[in-house]
């Protein structure tokens, strides 16, 4: 990285530092995880105020310092205000966090996830459906993470004629293979998020009950191999 630099961000986690100050846990598409401290940030009237806050998307202006990163300037583009208004799009959105903060490495471009955390943020800060969002937040992460769900053939023989599912085996599965039945709207579901960009993510029809919602959840806990805090907190909700 070159000693100034600017980057558009989302910030994944802030904590208070000092009496004035934040450490700040950003996620650039160019980039990846960068941890960068932010002076002055908490004082009334700083530019940086509106920028330091979880969710925000900005365009941050970053100066670096013997491998430290500092934030010298920042203009936010997207603070997602009405996601906030909404306890299950904000947890939601909490959940998408805590995911890319695991998930994304230091100095690694990400620039599909970027676009789908931003893209899912922005849906749900427009009222969109969470476990629409969320759903789809999961089945395009498997594909990013190169865990994208086979659904034309078996995942464990290789057999055509699949008809159920099997997480573990990352996929649909035959007859003769272990897995669960589920309704054949939900492998179409599967395969639509997989076709559709993820600025489409408001416009997706995809299946309403309850049941893929947590096929969607299942899922994502197995590819994590963790269950986020924050989802056993959207679990209560």
């Amino acid at each position: 990285m070159a000693e100034n630099e600017t980057m558009l961000c989302v910030v994944l986690r802030a904590n208070n530092y000092r009496e004035t100050d934040k450490m700040l846990t950003l996620f650039s598409k160019e980039k990846g995880r960068i941890d960068a401290l932010c002076r002055g940030c908490r004082k009334q009237g700083s530019s940086l105020l509106a920028s330091s806050d979880v969710f925000c998307c900005a365009l941050f202006g970053m100066n670096c310092q013997k491998g430290k990163y500092y934030i010298t300037q920042a203009v936010a583009k997207d603070n997602f205000f009405h996601l906030r208004k909404n306890i299950h799009a904000l947890l939601t959105g909490t959940l998408f966090l805590e995911v890319c903060e695991k998930i994304v490495m230091p100095e690694q471009e990400n620039a599909r996830l970027f676009a789908l955390l931003v893209n899912c943020l922005y849906a749900m800060d427009h009222g969109a459906n969470h476990k629409k969002v969320l759903s789809f937040f999961v089945f395009k992460l498997l594909d990013i993470l190169g865990l994208r769900p086979s659904l034309s053939h078996c995942s464990i023989c290789g057999s055509e004629k699949v008809c159920k599912v099997n997480i573990g085996a990352g996929g649909m599965v035959c007859a003769d293979c272990p897995g669960e039945e589920i309704p054949r709207e939900f492998i179409l579901g599967i395969d639509r998020i997989l076709k559709t960009p993820s600025k489409a993510v408001a416009q997706i029809e995809l299946p309403e009950q309850n049941e893929f919602y947590s096929l969607a959840i299942r899922w994502l806990t197995n590819a994590l191999e963790i269950t986020p805090k924050s989802l056993m907190l959207l679990k209560d909700f």
